[in-house]
């Protein structure tokens, strides 16, 4: 280091130095963390796929920052997950705009085609939002996940072994938090009323913390398949049973039965049933559930189980509609939902209002004893009608062809997979989306960092695969 370099570095520790002092005087301790911050921005510079790295691991540890006693000034975001990627954004924007040609092909690639279309509708109906303010929040919140995740994590997920790396260091941040439920789970004797705030202050409640737990269960049986290292199959089949047990023990009926219809989806992709007559599948069946619809809602309002602490109770509580007072409720937003979509069908209230709006669309008779007079108390508890009543139709229309676009081009890849270890990542990626878009008929998450790097890194290695196995298009 020659004399100049010297000075420089001097004059710079002097600096930090002096701002040390004065915040530390001031009881600004987060001053503390500018050493962490200044080795991640130089990370993101010279060394982005380390940062991302980061915020797999950090994602299932991240805490709002309400649980700090930070969120005076109305904010409230996931930390450190959200303002990292908020950077990672803004580099992401940066390395677009001088060298657009690098990230051609993954814009030709059809998802993206349709991911950008659904962006583009939000900021649309961000422009005629009831709420403009919120509605900017929400895509800003869509944009810097899909941003780093998407057009940068492909090129991460194109390196060898990148795949296992993120499905490692997610699930053993996640694996340690199942424990941490557990044992603090303990204490209550394992009872369901417990069961839903366990796992504060790591996940909001025990509905996306089961829906989490389902989605990387796959994943753990297709690490164990694919790694060949001794101890990483043993790390996941250690893993697998935590977050089984975490599963159960969550009390998240909607966790169940997504991965149970995902689990049967499986059994039909591994035996390489037609394609044609698995596309159709779902259609018939729900041409089906419409006509017999009448009988089926009769049928479920004679059930008067209400959730338990009993497995099988609780269980057979699912198709309670009449007593049940989630399941009452979750009726009660879906009805809300729809009613603000006929009120405003054609660009809706504005992306992420819904939990703002929708308290004066409650009927007396449909409130529950969970109920808010003031609907502040969530949101719709679906991914599909949030879509439609705060985005309107075209909205709607977007996020469920974006739904399909995913689901179809995975199944499609995997059946014409030319390796073994694709092959399964393939699956596996299929069978979680599957539990997810499923979940997501009950409930939403899409707006959690959890649910939404997970879902998102799924999306960039389906784009990543299928460009390295189409040589027309490299990376």
């Amino acid at each position: 280091m020659n004399y100049y370099n010297h000075v420089v570095v001097f004059i710079c520790s002097v600096i930090y130095l002096f701002f040390i002092a004065y915040f530390l005087k001031e009881s600004v301790n987060f001053i503390l963390l500018a050493p962490c911050l200044l080795a991640i921005i130089f990370m993101a510079i010279y060394r982005f796929n380390y940062v991302l790295y980061i915020i797999f691991f950090i994602t299932p540890l991240s805490i709002p920052i309400s649980e700090l006693g930070l969120d005076h000034l109305g904010l409230n975001f996931a930390f450190p997950t959200e303002p990292i990627l908020f950077g990672l954004m803004l580099l992401t924007i940066w390395k677009l705009s001088y060298n657009f040609k690098q990230f051609r092909s993954i814009f030709k690639h059809p998802i993206t085609l349709v991911l950008l279309f659904y962006l583009f509708w939000i900021l649309i109906t961000t422009f005629t939002s009831s709420m403009p303010l919120v509605s900017f929040k929400f895509f800003l919140n869509r944009v810097w996940y899909v941003l780093p995740l998407v057009f940068m994590g492909v090129f991460l997920f194109k390196k060898p072994n990148s795949i296992s790396s993120f499905v490692l260091l997610y699930t053993i941040a996640l694996t340690m938090v199942v424990s941490y439920t557990i044992i603090k789970h303990a204490n209550f004797f394992f009872d369901k009323h417990s069961a839903h705030y366990m796992m504060s202050p790591f996940f909001n409640d025990h509905t996306s913390y089961g829906a989490m737990i389902a989605f990387f269960l796959p994943f753990n049986v297709a690490l164990f398949y694919v790694h060949k290292n001794t101890w990483i199959r043993l790390l996941s089949l250690v893993m697998l049973l935590i977050l089984s047990i975490g599963l159960i023990l969550s009390f998240t009926r909607a966790a169940w039965i997504s991965l149970f219809i995902a689990f049967i989806v499986f059994i039909f992709l591994r035996l390489k049933i037609n394609r044609v007559l698995l596309f159709i599948s779902p259609v018939v069946l729900s041409v089906m559930l419409l006509l017999f619809s009448g009988s089926i809602i009769k049928n479920l309002e004679t059930n008067k189980q209400d959730s338990s602490d009993n497995l099988i109770e609780h269980i057979s509580s699912m198709s309670n509609i009449s007593t049940d007072a989630s399941n009452m409720e979750r009726i009660n937003r879906w009805k809300c939902a729809l009613k603000m979509f006929i009120e405003k069908p054609l660009y809706g209230w504005g992306p992420g209002t819904y939990q703002f709006q929708y308290s004066s669309f409650q009927l007396s008779k449909d409130r529950t004893i969970i109920s808010s007079n003031f609907g502040d108390m969530g949101n719709a508890h679906s991914e599909y009608l949030s879509a439609l009543c705060e985005t309107g139709l075209i909205g709607f229309l977007s996020f469920f062809s974006l739904v399909l676009v995913i689901v179809i081009r995975a199944i499609n890849m995997y059946y014409t997979a030319n390796n073994r270890t694709d092959s399964i990542w393939l699956l596996a990626i299929v069978t979680a989306l599957i539990s997810y878009f499923i979940h997501g008929l009950l409930n939403n998450f899409l707006d959690t960092d959890k649910a939404s790097v997970a879902i998102w890194c799924c999306v960039s290695i389906l784009i990543a695969i299928d460009l390295l196995n189409n040589k027309k298009q490299p990376i």
